[in-house]
């Protein structure tokens, strides 16, 4: 008798002793058979448990020998790889069998297998780079929300390709009329035009050849790509709040909502506050403060998104602005939760609404002297559903463990492509310095 033919056996006989045992302990206690794993005694769900066990390691051995048989047949039908479709048979990048063979790949300095994972089934295969594991590319972008300022309270939307957007800057009539009036319609006009150009960032993350092999080795690739996850995005956020805080716009990089040039800062400072030629942020009142916050219209400072962005330094002078000049109270009102204390990220409001510290909001007068350009904007207040960040979708990767060789460490390039633009200008207000001609 075969091996196959004995498993069949062995699998009838198991399957007829169950059936009777279910049987009996029906007939039994009156109970239908199910109920055996809630309501069986020990003995009962002893027996059951080793029958379970049994009729599960009978069909794994069939499911193995299985896929072991169409192994054997695809082993031994030639394949040529140059007419083989790209990206044949390369695991989608969201599974665990991805991540695995792109960080193994990683850990070995493997480019054959890196080329193999070129052009899978996420539509890569124009590039000649290797698409991130999705789980590594969403805790990159989740942790990017967590230690960016400004992706924390923009707008942020996912692109495929470059684009113009037709921004709307007049809306449709609406008129009072009496009962037999009329009025004349007009349609709301999108006649701004708004370009959006993935500008690309590349991250380069050195790690030892130790690290990457025990990960792979003790399997803890969620852990390894979590540690890589986090330095990555540590080093792009620092990176992309600089460009969607002071970018100059145009064609060179992202626009910067505190951008020097007439293309943003022009846009914002039309209701915004101006302060004296070369003015530093000191020199901030709670004047200042005041008109730039109801420069901006009520519509937008009735939304939770209206906020603050200042730098340190304006928080610093607003704390220390005072009801009648050197002698009077602090106008400054700490947050209750603290009891009264002010604590770092926590304290207080800006005139009650939420402030945000950017790191590159500017704090000394720079820039050119020209006609065009406005100077810094020291804070900005407005609805940031208005400020948008653009991310093109899938990251890319390569690996380099070539240059560090002589150490045992590879460097892994990581690419992301970004773009914000400030969609309404009118939705803020800013106080800024213009620099003196």
């Amino acid at each position: 008798m075969s091996a196959e033919q004995n498993e069949l056996h062995e699998l009838q006989n198991i399957t007829h002793h169950y059936r009777k045992s279910l049987a009996a302990y029906e007939a039994r206690t009156g109970l239908a058979p199910q109920t055996v794993d809630n309501r069986g005694n020990g003995e009962d769900k002893q027996l059951f448990a080793r029958m379970d066990a049994d009729l599960t390691a009978i069909e794994l051995r069939a499911q193995l020998k299985a896929a072991e048989a169409r192994l054997a047949k695809l082993e031994g039908e030639p394949v040529l790889e140059s007419r083989a479709p790209r990206g044949k048979g390369i695991p989608d990048r969201a599974s665990a069998e991805y991540a695995q063979r792109w960080l193994t790949a990683a850990a070995s300095g493997n480019h054959a297998e890196f080329r193999t994972l070129i052009g899978g089934a996420d539509g890569t295969s124009a590039t000649s780079n290797v698409a991130l594991p999705s789980y590594l590319e969403n805790r990159i972008i989740q942790k990017l929300q967590q230690s960016s300022v400004l992706r924390s309270i923009a707008k942020i939307s996912t692109i495929d390709s470059k684009r113009t957007i037709a921004v709307e800057n007049a809306l449709p009539t609406t008129a009072l009329v009496a009962e037999n009036g009329s009025v004349t319609p007009a349609d709301p006009s999108f006649s701004t035009q708004i370009t959006v150009i993935p500008f690309k960032y590349v991250t380069a993350t050195t790690m030892t050849m130790e690290f990457m092999e025990d990960v792979v080795g003790t399997n803890g690739i969620g852990t390894g790509m979590d540690y890589v996850a986090q330095k990555i995005a540590a080093s792009l956020a620092l990176k992309l709040d600089e460009a969607y805080t002071i970018g100059a716009g145009g064609t060179a990089e992202p626009q910067g909502i505190c951008d020097a040039g007439a293309t943003s800062l022009a846009g914002i400072v039309t209701q915004g506050i101006q302060l004296a030629e070369d003015a530093a942020p000191t020199a901030i009142t709670a004047d200042n403060l005041i008109d730039c916050y109801f420069a901006v219209q009520p519509q937008y400072r009735a939304s939770p998104r209206f906020q603050w962005l200042v730098s340190d330094t304006v928080v610093k002078t607003v704390r220390k602005l005072k009801t009648l000049g050197s002698t009077g109270d602090y106008i400054w009102t700490t947050s209750p939760n603290v009891n009264g204390q002010a604590a770092t990220g926590v304290a207080g409001a800006i005139l009650g609404v939420p402030y945000n510290v950017g790191k590159y909001v500017p704090t000394t007068v720079g820039g050119a002297t020209n006609a065009n350009v406005r100077g810094n904007a020291y804070a900005v207040c407005g609805h940031w559903d208005y400020f948008e960040i653009f991310d093109r979708s899938g990251m890319q990767s390569m690996i380099d463990p070539y240059s560090g060789a002589a150490n045992m460490r590879s460097t892994l390039y990581t690419w992301m492509r970004t773009d914000s633009k400030i969609m309404l200008p009118e939705a803020f207000a800013a106080i800024y310095s213009l620099n003196a001609t």
